[in-house]
């Protein structure tokens, strides 16, 4: 299967790095583009890209199912190379938006990544592959938020913000030639069948059960991403590479730990629950400092929560995916964490408008917690139904 995950995911890493990278920096962008722009403009740019995911996600899922995994995978890395170039030459804010909506609807990457990788690990005995494949997937887009931030960051010393829209555009080409070489899926082998999330007696209620821990954990880290370099620069951090480090150091975290973790398939609300609670805890810390010292053993907290939840959310959603309806199952539950992402860079504008720079990681904690609340009752132990014996008469 290496020949497979590798290339899919070295192209996953090309997109992300992409897509992930410049949203930090959107304030700078804005500085270029439409001086003396509003403070909340830079968060609802922020998630206009990710809005028009959550909007067309699903859609692109039913798609995929349709003509093929791989073909939509191609489409996600075309949209956005598209997105990326009309960014980079852009000559109003006007021009800027649209870009931004091409981006985003035409995008999902990680959700076609996954959706693909379910049709090579489906057949394997047992779900555990495929939630371990989810992992990476993860990692990839993990390494994506560790170097691209720090990476720009300091490109930026040598060019505009907006320049390097056009040199990133020739990411998600190099993505589209790595994933043309893979083998296509075989969509008429692997027709729609009723083994989907709904159709298991009483999985309804937990498919959105999970859905809701989807959506508040996707919040919570969204919610304290569009205004991190400002609440660096008011703690006393000054230099673009520092704040980008530690904007990226829960993903390293991630990275560095992954190989090492090994999660349960059959008990995925263990990592869950244990992720959630320390993430919230991470987001308290760093609602309450008030110099940077103590900041760097927060992020490294944040980081530990994020990979516990995140693997219980694979092991959950590996168990619940596959079959003839992988891509519409990735698409919905991608779709759920943009909305939250839109509605997470939405509430950050308004949070720090109204109240403060730390305020988006005390509603980021209120949010895990209520997270951990959602999954404490979707993974509940079940009651035992009692066996009536037929009568005699």
């Amino acid at each position: 299967m290496m020949r497979v995950i590798g290339p899919v995911l070295t192209a996953h890493y090309l997109a992300a790095f992409t897509a992930l990278g410049m949203p930090v920096f959107m304030p700078r962008v804005l500085a270029e583009l439409a001086p003396g722009a509003p403070t909340w403009l830079a968060g609802a740019l922020y998630v206009l890209p990710t809005l028009c995911t959550a909007l067309t996600a699903t859609t692109w899922g039913r798609l995929a199912d349709r003509y093929g995994r791989r073909l939509s995978l191609l489409r996600a890395q075309a949209g956005l190379a598209l997105g990326f170039a009309l960014a980079g030459f852009a000559p109003n804010i006007g021009w800027f938006v649209v870009a931004l909506v091409i981006q985003g609807s035409c995008g999902g990457s990680l959700a076609a990544a996954n959706a693909y990788l379910s049709t090579q690990f489906s057949k394997e005995p047992g779900r555990g592959s495929l939630a371990r494949a989810l992992d990476w997937t993860q990692f990839s887009a993990r390494l994506a938020m560790v170097t691209a931030p720090a990476l720009l960051g300091v490109a930026m010393a040598w060019g505009g913000a907006q320049e390097l829209y056009r040199y990133l555009a020739l990411m998600p080409l190099v993505a589209f030639a790595v994933t043309l070489c893979l083998p296509k899926d075989d969509v008429h082998g692997d027709a729609p069948t009723k083994a989907t999330p709904t159709a298991i007696p009483s999985a309804w209620r937990d498919w959105r059960g999970l859905l809701g821990v989807q959506f508040l954990f996707c919040f919570a880290m969204v919610v304290t991403f569009p205004y991190f370099v400002p609440y660096t620069e008011h703690l006393g951090v000054a230099h673009d590479s520092a704040a980008g480090l530690l904007y990226s150091l829960p993903h390293l975290v991630y990275l560095v730990a992954l190989p090492w973790w090994r999660g349960s398939a059959a008990a995925p609300e263990r990592p869950l629950l244990l992720g959630l609670a320390l993430f919230s805890l991470a987001c308290v810390a760093q609602a309450s400092l008030t110099t940077p010292f103590w900041l760097v053993p927060a992020r490294c907290l944040y980081g530990a929560g994020m990979l516990l939840a995140i693997g219980g959310l694979n092991r959950a959603l590996g168990a619940r995916a596959g079959g003839g309806r992988a891509g519409h199952v990735f698409g919905l539950f991608d779709a759920c964490g943009k909305w939250a992402g839109a509605v997470g860079g939405v509430a950050a504008g308004a949070l720090v408008s109204r109240i403060s720079l730390a305020a988006p990681f005390l509603a980021a904690s209120i949010a895990g917690l209520v997270a951990v609340a959602v999954a404490a009752f979707v993974f509940r132990p079940q009651k035992r139904q009692l066996h009536v014996p037929a009568s005699d008469t």
